[in-house]
């Protein structure tokens, strides 16, 4: 094999080194942007329990969810859950719910509660 022809196969192994290096990377990147699933029911527990109450139907400062579930549709929770509501619900559940994605699960399963 000539000079030439062993340049352009050690060149064509260090592209396909690179190339599959870089393949890899793109497929670890992309399945980090892949929606994780976003427990809802957690989330409920993690933010809303502590003035809704463990059983979510209310306390002296914070409303039935079991009630506001039957009575206002998924959009409209987490409309009120974004936005807050004065004096004692702060929006985005006091900064503890990261997203939309977050705020619309939590919403779903309050509108959820007694189905």
């Amino acid at each position: 094999m000539s000079l030439r022809g062993i340049g352009i196969v050690l060149v064509l192994f260090v592209l396909g080194i690179a190339f599959s290096g870089f393949a890899a990377y793109s497929a670890d990147t992309f399945q980090h942007k892949e929606e994780k699933a976003i427990d809802a029911e957690k989330l409920v527990a993690q933010n809303c329990a502590s003035c809704h109450g463990k059983d979510l139907k209310g306390t002296e400062t914070a409303p039935n969810l079991h009630e506001k579930g039957q009575k206002l549709s998924a959009e409209t929770i987490a409309q009120i859950i974004t936005d807050g509501v004065a004096p004692n619900m702060p929006p985005y559940a006091g900064g503890n719910l990261k997203d939309h994605a977050e705020i619309s699960a939590v919403a779903q399963y309050i509108t959820n509660l007694d189905k």
